[in-house]
Parts: C-alpha cells; structure tokens; sequence
C-alpha cells in the first residue's frame, strides 16, 4: 500500500464519513478522495512525471493535503516549503531540489515574484486560490475541471517509494533535504495508534503549519490512516482556540510549546472546557515541566511527549499513565524502533550515563537529498546517529540532555549555527560571530550571538540586527547581542561555544 491510497479506503469503506472541515468547506471521505483525484489529473496534465518534485508555499489548507495525497498517488515527490524563510534561503532549496513545479499561497506572491526572476527551472507556478493580484493559473480552479475518477498509472507507487523531502538544517549550515518515504508515513502512523491509541472517533485540530514534519506526521496524517477527521484552523487568534475546541467537539491536538502557552494565557483559559480531550500531544521542543502541571491540575489534560526528528518522525513515546510521574521524560522507544545510547568509541552507556541516541527502524528515513556524503556519515554500521544525546533512568525511560551537533531549535524550528554566523559575518564591520543556543521561556530556546568587529569598525546592536533582515529568517535572528573582544579557544583555534553559553542567561 502507499499513502495515496488512504483516501481511496475510506471512500471506499466509510463514503459518508466526515473527512474535514475548513471555515465553512466541509468535506466527507467520498468528496475528498475526489478532490484528490481531481488534483492527481491536475498535476499530470501539467506534465509532472512519477519521481518529479512538486514544490508548495503554502498556508494551512484542504489544498495542501489534497496536493500531498494527489502526489503520493501518482508517485510525485512533495517538498513543503516554510513560508517563514526568507527568499534566498527558499531559492537554495529550489536549486537544490528543482521542483517542476510550485504552487504557493497569494500570502506568498512577493517571495514567489523574486524566485521566478532568479529560477529559470520551474516549469510551471500556480496559486492556489483565485487571488486576482496573482497573474498565475490557479490550481484549484485548474483540477475542479477535471475527472474525479482515480488515476489510472502506467507504473506503481511502492511501498518504498520516496513521498516527501522535508529541509532541516545541516551541519555544514546549509539545509539538507530529507527523503521520507510512504513506508515512513504508514509506520508513523501505526506508532501512533499503538502508543496512544488513536482511532476513527478522534478529531483534530490542525493549527501548526504542516510545513513542518510535527504537524503533517502528528496533527494530520496518524488521524487520517485511523479513520478520524481534521478540522484546519489558523493560528491568528490564540484566545479562540480555546472555543473552537469546544464548538467543535475536538478531541487531540498537537501543537508546539509557545502556542501551548499562548492558549493557557489568554482571558478565556479559565473558562475553558476542555472535558471532552482524550490527549494533547506537544513537538517541535521540549515542553516545560511547569506548564505540563498547568493543564494537568487546571484542566485534567493528559500530555504526550515524545520525541521525534525531520529524519526519523516519532522514535519514542510516553505512555499516557506514566505522564505524570515521569514528566520531563520522552518515554520509551515506539515498537517498531530499536533505539541505543552510545559513546564515541559505539559503545553502548549503562542507565544515567549520557551518551549519543542512535536508532534502527521503518520510520528513519531514506537519506539526505543530493547529499551522498552527508548520508554516509549519518548512517554508520546500519544505525541512523541523530546527534542528539540522551541517558535513561533505571526504569528505562529516555530523558533528552543535550544535542552532540550544534542545532538551535526556537519554539520548533531548527537553527544551526554556521547559517546564523555566516549572515552575520556577512555584515561589512564583522570580522568573527559566533551563535549559540539561549534558554528562552517561550520558545526553549532563542539565538545569542556574540560578535567581533573588525579593529576600528562601530555598528550598534540594533544595526547589526536591522542588517539581518531579508538575509535570514526572523526566527534565526539572535534575541541577544554581545559584542567582545577576543573568543574563548581551545589549543586548535577552535571558539569554545560551552564557555559562551555559560555567559548568557535566560531572556525575560
């Protein structure tokens, strides 16, 4: 089986069953496995061949999904876009992966217009909607005239067969595309069911962006597999989620620390009525201890935590029962997963030691897109090393303590270093930066940067940051500035980033 045929079984099985609902479109299983098919005709009348990619900058949308479901059956390749990053930074994964195609949201008409002036190999640009300021063909006007009968395919999509390249950071600082694989999605999806027990009775409420592999393999894609329904709701207003949840009967949601917290501080909280949650599930950084306790004694609301990566989608879970006793924790490793702390000689670390998470399994995913070296390094001895480092307790249970490879990740988003530190030693006066990762509140963790100037060089801290606009994204922006006059080195000349964040503290 592949993902695309999800949609087939359930309009298969259950036609009449509710599917998803956005403002005041709703959709049941039939009528959305015929938009699906709708949009397969659509891309292949385009041109679009089994094994092309087919881009999206997109909002939150049924035409997001519909595209992602339409490519997994026709064997296209779907790269997600994060509409947060700024123009140059979407043309290097544009060249890196050259879609024959991007379709884009009319929020996103300026970035498209400077990618289409710089990008010659892009076949085709379609918006998604009718928005009359954009002069491109919109696609969903384009697939409403086609059949809605499936699509019949000169060759298979297989099990195996590459879905999606997900971007994530990369340790040369330049993004690496990571191939996941239909395989992936189906054991993602069975892990969830296994380790919460999602069925056809849930419905979820999809607010964060399914750019990102935390709402795609978390909010949407375990609810379909199961039977359940979506209900794709913006994020704009945090102090009415609160009430759709309740207007709307939902029963899960997935969502990353910051918005947690942003729900639990609006003027509604307290009347919230939450009675009807079977779980709430957070991702993208470690949820806060302290605002875990909050919906649990405020609101009853059972977490579950886990932990997850671009490259592996969930490796662990936290049982439900044990969310409270062992909270802080990530569980145990899902059933599918063999999951091993080592140290640097491979060595296996007794309990409270921490050592480097590395993990075998259906889930981890196929390598890294154009990147034969990054891949060989990634896997060694058949083990996938995540670079993240993590110890268990006596009771088994994993506890995530640090990362071995110097990534940033800010309320979800994954940072690294080199990217933030070229752009800023982009800058005329800069002779040296150096980013590190601050403790944040809100967000777990926010960039620092500490700078060096050239000798005889001025630029303040508000210009050195207003000068970073445009060339970075705002999330990757450093919060905190620290000008000084010589680096912390070790005997190689290599800066001693432990010694920099030992300096900071945590921002207000």
């Amino acid at each position: 089986m592949n993902v695309g045929e999800w949609i087939y079984k359930r309009d298969l099985t259950y036609p009449d069953r509710p599917f998803l609902k956005q403002g005041n479109t709703e959709y049941n299983n039939r009528q959305f496995n015929e938009k699906v098919n709708q949009m397969a005709h659509a891309l292949k009348k385009l041109g679009i061949k089994k094994g092309e990619r087919v881009a999206t900058l997109m909002v939150n949308s049924s035409e997001f999904l519909e595209i992602f479901f339409a490519c997994a059956k026709a064997g296209m390749i779907i790269v997600p876009l994060n509409f947060r990053l700024e123009v140059p930074e979407l043309e290097y994964i544009v060249n890196d992966c050259t879609p024959a195609i991007l379709i884009y949201s009319s929020d996103f008409i300026g970035k498209v217009e400077q990618i289409k002036a710089g990008n010659g190999g892009i076949k085709h640009y379609l918006k998604h909607n009718g928005d009359e300021f954009a002069d491109d063909l919109s696609i969903t006007e384009f697939a409403s005239s086609l059949p809605a009968e499936e699509l019949i395919l000169n060759e298979d999509t297989a099990f195996k067969d590459p879905l999606l390249i997900m971007y994530t950071s990369g340790t040369t600082g330049d993004p690496k595309g990571a191939v996941l694989s239909h395989e992936n999605f189906i054991f993602g999806a069975v892990h969830s069911m296994i380790s919460y027990g999602i069925d056809a009775t849930y419905k979820s409420l999809v607010i964060a962006p399914l750019f990102h592999i935390g709402a795609l393999a978390a909010s949407a894609t375990p609810i379909i597999y199961a039977g359940g329904s979506l209900v794709i709701e913006s994020f704009d207003n945090p102090a009415e989620i609160s009430d759709l949840i309740f207007r709307e009967k939902i029963n899960y949601l997935f969502a990353v620390p910051v918005m947690y917290e942003m729900i639990a501080k609006t003027p509604r909280w307290g009347k919230a009525d939450f009675s009807h949650i079977h779980f709430f599930i957070a991702g993208g950084a470690s949820m806060p201890v302290p605002l875990i306790r909050k919906y649990q004694e405020e609101k009853g609301i059972r977490f579950a935590q886990a932990y997850a990566m671009t490259e592996t989608l969930r490796l662990t879970a936290l049982d439900l029962e044990d969310s409270a006793l062992k909270a802080g924790s990530v569980g145990k490793e899902v059933f599918h997963i063999l999951l091993r702390i080592v140290d640097d000689d491979g060595n296996d670390v007794p309990p409270g030691e921490p050592g480097e998470i590395i993990v075998q399994g259906p889930t981890v995913f196929l390598g890294y897109w154009n990147k034969p070296e990054e891949t060989e390094k990634a896997f060694r001895a058949g083990w996938f090393h995540t670079g993240d480092m993590g110890k268990r307790d006596e009771d088994g249970f994993l506890y995530i303590v640090g990362r071995k490879i110097d990534l940033i990740i800010s309320s979800g988003e994954n940072i690294y270093s080199v990217e933030v530190e070229r752009a800023i030693e982009s800058i005329p006066q800069v002779n040296e930066a150096a980013a590190v990762a601050m403790p944040d509140p809100k967000r777990g963790e926010v960039v620092a940067a500490f700078v060096l100037l050239k000798k005889g060089a001025d630029i303040s801290k508000n210009e050195l940051i207003e000068n970073l606009h445009g060339k970075i994204a705002h999330f990757k922006i450093p919060k905190k500035v620290s000008f000084i006059k010589d680096f912390p080195r070790n005997s190689a000349g290599k800066i001693l980033k432990r010694k920099l964040r030992a300096r900071l503290s945590p921002s207000p």
